[in-house]
């Protein structure tokens, strides 16, 4: 895609986390290894609760997000295929500081705690790239919170759709959303009613199109243009 927004910024690349490590260490970590499937809707794990295991989406997707004191919720990051999630608590021996839901349908693999510790623990090739890892994800933070504080409703709804459309893509020709308004508006930080004023205004510009949830991206140059993202 030929646009210098800074997708890299916005995304947890965290999919090669455990690539790399020996085949001892692959079959300590994935012996008590298992595969649970969520509906779209169910929750995965809740904040506030003790880490039992990391899990690596499979397929599907999962909303990451914090309950505000408004009595909604925040999402701030979407996971997507291979991608990790679950680890920083146990790392940090705290509760989840937030709370993982299956955004559709999701295969998800499930490693207990004492399993991915203990291989933390041998493994120096491991223990440096969650290092890594974790310093990235909280610049991916940093920048999520810049986007609230620095851009419009409209910029906002911009960004968040050009961060959402490289997660969706299955290709490069395929530019593609299906969320729901509630998850859209949460993420852009903004009520339902504004975020469909704003899909209106970018279907009038002929930047998206829509099919029920589903929204295509159909000018991405101008998306670019429309986020005023510097």
């Amino acid at each position: 895609m030929n646009n210098n927004f800074p997708y890299s910024k916005y995304n947890f690349n965290n999919q090669d986390l455990l690539s790399g490590l020996t085949t001892a260490e692959c079959d300590r970590l994935t012996a008590n290894k298992e595969i649970l499937n969520f509906k779209a809707g169910t929750q995965i794990f809740k904040e506030g609760t003790e880490p039992k295991g990391i899990y690596r989406v499979l397929s599907g997707k999962v909303k990451k997000y914090t309950a505000t004191n408004f009595g909604t919720d925040h999402i701030f990051y979407i996971c997507g295929e291979n991608e990790y999630l679950g680890y920083h608590a146990i790392l940090s021996e705290e509760e989840y500081p937030d709370s993982a839901t299956a955004l559709l349908d999701c295969e998800v693999a499930f490693i207990p705690k004492n399993d991915f510790l203990n291989v933390v623990s041998k493994s120096h090739l491991l223990s440096q790239r969650l290092l890594k890892n974790l310093s990235h994800e909280f610049g991916v933070f940093l920048n999520a919170t810049k986007i609230l504080a620095r851009y419009t409703v409209r910029e906002r709804t911009a960004i968040n759709l050009l961060i959402l459309q490289r997660k969706f893509s299955v290709k490069e020709s395929l530019k593609e959303i299906e969320m729901n308004r509630e998850d859209l508006a949460s993420m852009v930080g903004t009520a339902k009613e504004s975020l469909v004023r704003m899909l209106k205004d970018f279907k009038e510009e002929k930047l998206i199109s829509t099919k029920g949830r589903i929204i295509f991206i159909e000018d991405l140059e101008g998306l670019v243009k429309a986020s005023n993202y510097k």
